[in-house]
């Protein structure tokens, strides 16, 4: 073999690191550079002269198609890059996982050592290390190197947190704070949660190993090494370099091609850096509304309320609508939507005309963000001296049920049926409702007011408020100013999937220098993108399409579904509050009788939550249990008995259970008779079910 005149040094850009190896001709690792770029990679890179002798470089390689890179870097395959490494230190051995920042797989190899063949993450970046990456941030952790060292020190309990969606397990860290859960505990949980997408996506039903080689980023991880090698039962072999190999390997093939011509003597970083030639590429138009109805003006918070008695930690955002110093008392509505993300009131006259809407964060405490709603509605009624007498209270949203108890709620209405109230109501012309929520957005259909047809998005989040929330403290910008900011920006095409992945290609637009204005653009065009994909039909849209949630008061959100779907769409200045008002709205409709709620005095009172692990039947109900003036409420039990009753009670009232009956008109005579033929056995299930009885 001939030596090459100089060392290889390979660059590998992954989408939030940057890491680069040094071999000799001979393949000997000189030195070696990992550095997080937090989308400024062309500046990492710019720092490599510093680390590396670039006098003692002749040729650069990269397993990356970075576009950061010249065209004198030499490119290879990442899978060929990542193959050459794996078998350069581990000749025998049969699999390999790879978890890096955005992607992760399982490579099979044959007897022989050939490649077999490989799986990876879908479409959904839960299990990549920038899932971590995203959590470290919100928990103001320095770097997952900090939260591993961190989850490695628990020793106790750990709680259950989301980890299939980055933007779920938000709400999910908030609870388990709320819960007095431990850092190192939550960080734990969010390693176990890590492993266990690793489990389940690359090693059900898979050939088994008694041991498999560790590569990426995530292999330095200890706790997620040690519940992955728990779930999976498999031993875990990582390498010092583990978080180099695909920069190894591709040095490795370069070298191994015997190429006799360097690239070039004393390389400079500027023949390493693409110039920049100021070329940007747009797929969207600027964002702006030609046909929708957009109110001339969208409340803003007529005043802003802080609680006094109640502890929580988000203000009160209250609007007023009407003329509300015309009236002395009032006989009033409340509808209160209690979300996973924000928490809702509406205080409306008997008739269901809106006269106050009470908005705040719920931040995993659904009770207290309620009873501040309460303390503000009570405040800005004394304040303008208007006496209230409230005639019935409903409770919708996620937390509908629990909180609907507590308060006493006259009406416990799911949200389908709220927001489709409201849209009729607001709208008698509307077929279609879109309603993007915090982390839920829902698709319904509508014909003469009723529902005809809805559907939630799933375990993705990505094409809901939280997504853009996301983004924008990703571009340092406030959720108030971003509409304002995004009108009017053309935009490239960026990921419509995940959060992980929409930062990937924040990344890239960031180094590829497009305005932060043209950015926010692009992300509300993959929100719209997302929801319609994989929210709604979007055959099945009708031409009265009425826009509900708090992002609908993003008026270039709003012009991006407009631009795709060509048709007017009607927002109302209580968008962000319909789930409330359609709540007051179906009191009107329905309630009769004397209220059963509780008071203001929820107010002052201070109210202990538990949770309790019902044992009378084998459902083992986990129920949450509140004490409200000395009395004990409870929710969650799947039978029919309240706290008070200490047996199982059926909820079937009726006495009349069409299961049984249908099995006794339907059941099958026993055959006694005995034979000596082979017996044929039918399953009880799934198609046959309906043709047993024959």
């Amino acid at each position: 073999m001939t030596d090459h005149p100089g060392n290889v040094l390979s660059i590998d850009i992954g989408s939030v690191a940057v890491s680069a190896v040094e071999l000799s001709s001979q393949g000997e690792i000189l030195n070696t550079f990992y550095r997080y770029h937090y989308g400024k990679a062309a500046d990492v890179v710019a720092e490599l002269p510093e680390v590396f002798n670039f006098k003692e470089i002749s040729s650069v390689v990269s397993p990356s198609g970075a576009h950061l890179l010249s065209d004198m870097v030499i490119r290879y395959d990442s899978q060929a890059s990542l193959i050459k490494c794996f078998r350069r230190f581990y000749k025998n051995n049969k699999a390999l996982l790879l978890v890096g920042a955005g992607r992760f797989q399982l490579l099979h190899f044959n007897d022989d050592g050939s490649f077999a063949w490989s799986a990876t993450n879908t479409s959904c970046a839960a299990g990549t290390g920038s899932f971590l990456d995203q959590q470290a941030r919100r928990l103001d952790i320095k770097s997952t190197s900090e939260l591993s060292e961190l989850a490695d020190k628990n020793k106790g309990s750990i709680p259950e947190i989301a980890s299939r969606c980055s933007v779920f397990a938000k709400t999910d860290l908030i609870h388990a704070q709320q819960a007095g859960y431990s850092l190192e505990a939550i960080c734990d949980s969010l390693c176990r949660g890590l492993a266990r997408n690793l489990s389940d996506t690359l090693f059900d039903s898979v050939e088994t190993y008694e041991e498999i080689i560790f590569a990426g980023g995530v292999s330095k991880n200890k706790t997620v090494i040690r519940h992955l090698e728990s779930i999976t039962g498999t031993k875990l072999v990582i390498h010092e370099l583990s978080e180099f190999f695909p920069a190894i390997g591709a040095a490795l093939i370069y070298i191994s091609e015997n190429r006799q011509t360097p690239n070039k003597i004393n390389l400079s970083i500027e023949d390493i850096l693409k110039p920049h030639t100021g070329d940007l590429e747009y797929v969207h138009p600027p964002l702006e509304i030609n046909l929708s109805s957009y109110p001339d003006e969208m409340k803003d918070n007529d005043f802003i309320y802080t609680p006094d008695h109640v502890r929580h930690p988000s203000k009160i955002q209250v609007d007023l609508y009407g003329d509300i110093d015309a009236f002395n008392s009032l006989d009033c509505y409340i509808g209160m939507d209690i979300g996973s993300t924000s928490t809702k009131g509406m205080l409306t006259d008997t008739s269901g005309e809106p006269i106050a809407g009470f908005y705040t964060y719920t931040n995993g405490q659904p009770l207290n963000a309620t009873r501040a709603i309460l303390e503000a509605l009570r405040s800005f009624s004394g304040n303008k001296g208007l006496d209230i007498s409230v005639k019935g209270i409903a409770t919708t949203g996620s937390g509908r049920k629990f909180i609907g108890v507590v308060i006493g709620s006259d009406m416990i209405i799911d949200e389908i049926t709220t927001h489709a109230r409201a849209a009729h109501e607001l709208n008698p012309e509307s077929d279609t409702i879109i309603e993007i929520g915090g982390q839920d957005a829902k698709f319904t259909t509508l014909k003469n007011g009723r529902v005809v047809f809805s559907k939630m998005n799933s375990v993705c989040a990505a094409g809901t408020g939280s997504f853009i929330e996301e983004q924008a403290i990703k571009m340092a910008v406030s959720l108030s100013d971003y509409s304002s900011l995004a009108e009017n920006a053309r935009a490239p095409l960026a990921s419509d999937r995940c959060t992980v992945f929409m930062e990937r290609d924040i990344n890239y637009y960031l180094n590829r220098d497009y305005h932060r204005d043209e950015i926010l653009a692009a992300v509300l065009h993959s929100v719209r993108d997302n929801y319609l994909k994989k929210v709604a039909i979007e055959s099945a849209i009708g031409n009265n399409i009425c826009f509900q949630g708090a992002t609908a008061k993003n008026k270039a959100l709003v012009a991006a579904f407009e631009m795709k779907l060509g048709k007017n769409i009607f927002v109302s200045p209580y968008c962000h509050l319909t789930g409330a008002l359609g709540a007051a709205l179906l009191l009107v409709d329905e309630h009769k009788g004397q209220t059963k709620f509780r008071g203001f005095g929820l107010i002052e009172e201070e109210i202990k939550v538990r949770n309790e692990v019902c044992e009378l039947c084998n459902n083992h109900c986990t129920i949450t249990v509140a004490e409200v003036n000395g009395e004990n409420v409870a929710y969650g039990f799947l039978c029919g008995r309240d706290y008070g009753t200490e047996k199982y009670v059926n909820r079937n009232k009726s006495g009349f259970e069409l299961i049984k009956e249908r099995r006794k008109i339907l059941r099958v005579p026993s055959n006694n008779s005995s034979f000596d033929k082979i017996k044929i056995g039918l399953p009880y299930a799934l198609n046959i079910f309906e043709e047993m009885s024959f």
